[in-house]
Formats: structure tokens, C-alpha cells, sequence
């Protein structure tokens, strides 16, 4: 889980972002973005039960991402993330769906080298 002050939690800010932000996309996620008024980026993770039935899988999926992030957190821009994965990402590779995952992040410029 991340840590408080890098959750984006509230109903509010989510809605907000789905409502104003920008995405990017590929083959396995789609990321929505906006800026925050924070020194910080805030994230959420989106897997719904179209991708996977059982909520182990999907918590696996999550935690994959969520290990990810914090260990680039540094390089993230400050703004406000919301990760959703698409159904294709259950038939890939752990390692493949994460170099996936960074190359979006590269390509959109939202993570740094």
C-alpha cells in the first residue's frame, strides 16, 4: 500500500481526474493524469472484475503495480495518477507487463530518466 500522503483516495479527486485529466494509453493500461497543487504525486490503481474475476489475481496485479511505483517514485512527476489495467494484462508476463508499463510512462513523459 502507499504510503498516506502518496494515495489518492478521495471520491472528489478521482471523479476530477476522470473528468478534466489526460490519458495515455497502450496495449495492457490506460493512465489518466492531472496536475496537482502538491510537491508530491498521488496514485490509485483500477482493476476492475473485467479483468479478472477473482480479487486475488486483481490484488496480485495491484501489488505488482504498486511495487513498481514506489520504487521509481522519485522520477514521477507531481501530479495526480490513476492506473487502470485492461483485461490483456492477466495473459502477459510479470516482467513484460512492467517494461510495458515503463515504456508508457517513458513515451508520455511522465516519468523521468
Amino acid at each position: 500500500m502507499f504510503s498516506k500522503q502518496h494515495r489518492l483516495a478521495k471520491d472528489k479527486d478521482i471523479k476530477g481526474i476522470f473528468a478534466l485529466g489526460r490519458s495515455v494509453f497502450n496495449l495492457f493500461f490506460t493512465v489518466k493524469y492531472a496536475p496537482n497543487k502538491l510537491e508530491i504525486a498521488r496514485f490509485t490503481i483500477v482493476v476492475s472484475t473485467k479483468v479478472f474475476k477473482k480479487a486475488t489475481k486483481r490484488n496480485r496485479l495491484k501489488r505488482i503495480l504498486r511495487e513498481f511505483i514506489k520504487l521509481h517514485l522519485s522520477k514521477f512527476r507531481a501530479e495526480d495518477y490513476i492506473i487502470i489495467l485492461k483485461p490483456k494484462a492477466v495473459q502477459t508476463q510479470e516482467q513484460a507487463l512492467l517494461q510495458s508499463f515503463y515504456q508508457l510512462l517513458l513515451e508520455s513523459k511522465l516519468l523521468q530518466q
